[in-house]
């Protein structure tokens, strides 16, 4: 049986997200109150794994790129579609309020 290649992207995508998802709902973890202890001056725990994560994908991706594993396609930039997902995305955020 031959997966094609949106099957193997979906299988890879819930096999490294579902675990990921679970971990983080279980540490209770919260992007929101990361930021706003670190910008408080608070000591945060989450914002330097937020920091660590960040660091540690970005690495990666850049690795695997260079490697040609991965090809990291670079799409135009369609300023209406950024200005429209912004104002929804900060909709949502109040909204929610996030």
């Amino acid at each position: 049986m031959e997966l094609s290649g949106l099957a193997v992207v979906v299988a890879l995508g819930l096999l490294v997200g579902v675990p990921l998802g679970v971990a983080i709902e279980r540490a209770d973890f919260c992007m929101h109150t990361a930021f706003r202890q670190a910008f408080s001056g608070e000591g945060s725990q989450s914002f330097r794994a937020y920091l660590l994560a960040l660091a540690v994908q970005m690495i990666l991706i850049h690795l695997l790129a260079a490697g040609r594993v991965l090809e990291l396609p670079y799409a135009e930039l369609t300023w209406l579609a950024a200005l429209l997902g912004g104002v929804v995305f900060g909709w949502g955020m109040v909204w929610a309020k996030g």
